[in-house]
């Protein structure tokens, strides 16, 4: 456990509150499926996910992780989203793909223009994908796509917390970087702009409470981890986490973000300074104590899935699951 001066040297350095209760490795558990990394994740129950590492090979659980069978080879996906047990979706860094078939076999999707790097996925006949300065968005699973054009303004991540109501983070030269839709996508409205913040995930744990996880970039100290929460469904946001000592010269970002229960969440860094909260996201300390760092060390391509438990995945293809 943490002892009081660790805690208070940690809260010098990280303006987030730090929480009294230190984590323990045996809150987690770590096994390691494969050599190669493993760069992304997808979950629709707390038995049933698919991992997919950078050989392209593509493996699936029915028992919650305990063991992992390969489905698939062949495709470099950077993204996965199964909607059911047969149909999924996927991005590599130049097309779109799905499958109806729990992942065995994929066909290209045609899109109107290139495909940005995230999609969202309501169930297997509505979703989108972001483009560059565009979002396109199905109603027939991918059969056909309308283009919603976002000039000046290109799309990471969405969370919608019903048909109609979501919220995405972006990125444009305004530091315009969380974005909110009450008409199921077809027009946004900008909610957060900051100067020097940028996000790269957002996160709902209920219909009102959110989250947005990203960095600030402080020029001569590198990129500081941030995380913002909001109690109004998006419409407003407040800091809760910044990380002034990220632990690297070159600073860290989060990536990733997300919670298992409304209590429960953690956001993935980077590198080494994940963070994670057990009060709802007002506090938030980091996933380390003083003997040993309970989330290995998974590198940049870390990635985040589960529903009821949570999946942590990354390089030399540990996969670690928060119970």
């Amino acid at each position: 456990m943490k002892s009081a001066l660790h805690l208070f040297f940690f809260s010098v350095l990280i303006t987030c509150s730090i929480l009294s209760q230190a984590q323990t490795s045996a809150d987690f558990e770590t096994e390691s499926i494969t050599t190669n990394t493993l760069v992304a994740l997808s979950f629709i129950n707390e038995n049933e996910g698919w991992v997919i590492d950078e050989a392209g090979i593509l493996r699936y659980t029915s028992n919650g992780g305990a063991s992992w069978s390969i489905v698939a080879t062949g495709y470099n996906f950077l993204k996965l989203h199964f909607t059911d047990d047969l149909t999924g979706f996927a991005l590599t860094a130049e097309a779109a793909y799905k499958t109806t078939n729990g992942g065995n076999l994929w066909s290209q999707l045609t899109m109107p223009g290139s495909v940005g790097t995230t999609l969202y996925f309501f169930d297997n006949n509505s979703g989108f994908i972001s483009g560059e300065e565009v979002i396109y968005k199905t109603a027939n699973g991918g059969a056909s796509w309308s283009t919603i054009s976002t000039e000046g303004v290109s799309f990471v991540d969405f969370y919608f917390t019903s048909t109609t109501t979501g919220v995405a983070a972006a990125y444009d030269d305004q530091y315009q970087s969380l974005w909110r839709t009450t008409n199921g996508g077809v027009s946004w409205n900008n909610v957060f702009s900051q100067e020097k913040i940028y996000f790269n995930t957002v996160w709902f744990s209920d219909e009102t409470t959110g989250f947005a996880a990203g960095y600030y970039s402080n020029a001569g100290r590198g990129k500081l981890p941030v995380i913002y929460r909001s109690a109004d469904g998006g419409l407003t946001w407040e800091k809760v986490c910044r990380n002034n000592d990220p632990g690297n010269l070159k600073g860290q970002e989060l990536i990733d973000i997300r919670f298992k229960n409304e209590l429960e969440g953690i956001a993935l860094a980077t590198y080494s300074e994940n963070a994670i909260t057990h009060d709802g996201g007002l506090t938030w300390s980091l996933t380390y104590n003083d003997e040993e760092d309970i989330i290995p060390s998974c590198g940049i391509y870390k990635t985040l899935g589960g529903v009821h438990d949570l999946f942590i995945a990354g390089k030399n293809g540990y996969v670690t699951k928060w119970e």
